[in-house]
């Protein structure tokens, strides 16, 4: 018995002398969104850098700056799955100015309509400017520069110029592959990007336009799987059914949501994003 208390005495007294972690904010007095458990609750939140370390008052930790949310609803970001820069008629870090003001804290862009014009110095312009907005900005290197062989809008961009790319930390992958003909008939080159971006174990993304039955072979065989441009709940289902993962889109000019709405459950939630590709300035 003696022994036990002294065990013990030696355990509290180490706890006491313990010093408390510092963290740099805590965040109080809201209702926290529990993802897992799709409900919200009163709860602290513990936050160091980028990075929610804790949750829960009871917590060993003081923190350099303390805030009451009382009253207030604590979410995740919003990430904007598929989306142009260029269309916002803004720079990287001005559209950053206004999306995160939105809740916005995340976008995956493609910016082909820059390359399209500019090539790999426009890619490495958005990259740069990207760099000055606490925004997430995630780009998806342009497939297809120009958009249709027959087109010149000033670029060309092939497999080995957009390969290097691949380095920067900011690409997380391949942008819509919207050329259907060169896919369906292996086109080389544009088979080259797609497996460039598999090869850094990064995704390529779909454009499955008026695409039905045997037509999404060759993205599925491509090892694709997305795709935005799903307008009722028959090709949202098709898509979901094939394997793919569906982004519901809600720009300025195409308008989707409303359409698919229906055909969204709680089943195949998992299976979809939301996204805007083509959102105006006005």
């Amino acid at each position: 018995m003696q022994q036990n208390s002294l065990n013990e005495t030696i355990r509290q007294s180490t706890q006491n002398e313990a010093p408390l972690q510092s963290v740099d904010w805590q965040i109080s007095g809201g209702k926290v969104l529990n993802v897992y458990t799709q409900s919200f609750e009163d709860t602290t939140l513990w936050i160091k850098g980028r990075r929610i370390i804790a949750v829960g008052s009871n917590q060993p930790f003081t923190a350099n700056q303390t805030v009451d949310a009382q009253g207030q609803y604590i979410v995740p970001g919003f990430i904007d799955a598929h989306m142009h820069i260029e269309s916002s008629l803004l720079t990287p870090s001005q559209l950053g100015s206004v999306l995160l003001r939105h809740g916005v804290t995340s976008v995956v862009a493609d910016p082909h309509e820059i390359a399209n014009v500019a090539g790999r110095p426009g890619i490495e312009y958005l990259l740069t400017d990207a760099k000055q907005t606490a925004l997430d900005i995630f780009f998806m290197l342009p497939s297809t520069v120009p958009c249709a062989p027959f087109e010149h809008a000033g670029a060309t961009l092939n497999a080995g110029d957009l390969s290097p790319l691949y380095h920067e930390a900011q690409v997380h992958g391949l942008a819509e592959v919207m050329d259907y003909p060169a896919l369906a008939h292996k086109n080389p080159d544009l088979l080259k990007k797609i497996q460039d971006a598999h090869q850094h174990h990064l995704p390529a993304d779909g454009h499955l336009a008026g695409l039905h039955g045997h037509e999404l072979l060759p993205y599925q065989q491509a090892g694709i799987r997305s795709d935005h441009e799903a307008t009722t709940p028959a090709e949202l289902l098709e898509r979901v059914q094939a394997g793919f993962y569906v982004y519901l889109r809600e720009g300025t000019v195409e308008r989707d949501l409303c359409n698919l709405l229906p055909a969204v459950t709680p089943t195949i939630s998992q299976r979809l994003a939301f996204c805007t590709d083509d959102k105006n300035r006005h």
